[in-house]
């Protein structure tokens, strides 16, 4: 097995993570990490020891990387990602590609031409919790996705492409119908151009309704997922990190009537980003298939952008 080099385009909260990950794995080396803000280019050369640019074609020029991971704002993923690809460099970029469906699909044809890796950072499906309901579930009813926290590091983009589209994804992994109905409200708050809060309800061809809520403003933490089906419903809760809380209500006749069986268990999250990570190198390496395709992404992302196309008219609120 090859050592790659790997550089992190962004040194923020999440460039770090990725950072610190391919620090620690086996058979990688940190090379460089990218980033304009200089004060936290410095906090990187400090903790990570590594080259640092401030600009992209500087580190690619210097450095040329086999692989990137893009941390970078999601308004930048796009230019950034191309930039790599032409050079040759797999890509990592964390969800979405892009914040429109054209330039993704021009990122997934450059990919696919160069022969090189494009894998979009939906960290979810990296979730054992997740991978579990995938496996369990086979004919949903209904979907109550619920993606809530009182503030939020990204501005540049609104909750629909930060917070709902992980349940999108979800989504549409465990509904396997087309979509028929798409209805979408929601409200930009204090002069915001993207919005804080949205709320969607996605209708298919085979009856099953999927309610999704995401807000940046809400009073607490949440992130719940139900999913009904004739004989269960399963709820999970992913917000008691680093676990998640899976409880499955399945009916039981009894001489009383009918009730209903709790059957609850705890599943260890084991760091899902190093997990993400790994996955990405070994899929360099040739020795793993995706888990979700450039098409399922494409989705994803098609939907996520049909709600905000929907909700262009809705008020801002002072």
């Amino acid at each position: 097995m090859n050592r790659l080099r790997v550089a992190v385009i962004g040194a923020g909260v999440m460039g770090r993570f990725h950072a610190t990950i391919y620090a620690s794995l086996p058979h990688t080396d940190l090379v460089a990490i990218v980033d304009p803000n200089r004060s936290q280019l410095e906090k990187a050369r400090r903790t990570f020891g590594c080259a640092i640019y401030s600009r992209l074609e500087d580190m690619i020029a210097a450095v040329r990387p086999d692989a990137a991971s893009v941390a970078a704002p999601t308004s930048a993923h796009y230019i950034l990602t191309r930039t790599l690809l032409h050079t040759g460099i797999h890509v990592l970029v964390e969800k979405p590609m892009a914040t429109n469906v054209p330039q993704a699909r021009e990122l997934v044809d450059l990919s696919r031409d160069r022969g090189l890796v494009l894998q979009v950072g939906h960290i979810t499906r990296f979730y054992q919790a997740v991978q579990l309901l995938n496996a369990q579930i086979k004919r949903p009813y209904l979907v109550e996705a619920r993606r809530l926290t009182p503030s939020a590091r990204i501005r540049d983009v609104g909750v629909i492409l930060d917070l709902m589209i992980h349940d999108i994804d979800i989504v549409l992994g465990i509904v396997e119908s087309p979509i028929t109905e798409v209805m979408v409200a929601g409200h930009m708050l204090n002069g915001n151009r993207h919005e804080d809060m949205a709320a969607a309800q996605v209708h298919f061809e085979n009856g099953c309704i999927a309610r999704l809520l995401a807000s940046r403003i809400a009073p607490d933490a949440e992130r719940t997922l139900v999913v009904a089906e004739p004989q269960q419903t399963l709820r999970l809760d992913f917000a008691k990190e680093p676990h998640t809380e899976i409880a499955t209500f399945h009916p039981v006749a009894s001489e009383n009537g009918n009730r209903v069986q709790v059957d609850r268990r705890v599943v260890f999250e084991e760091n899902p980003l190093r997990k993400e990570l790994e996955h990405f190198l070994a899929r360099i390496w040739q020795s793993a298939d995706p888990i979700g395709t450039l098409d399922h992404d494409l989705r994803s992302l098609e939907l996520a952008t049909l709600l905000m196309t929907k909700m262009q008219r809705q008020p801002v609120l002072g």
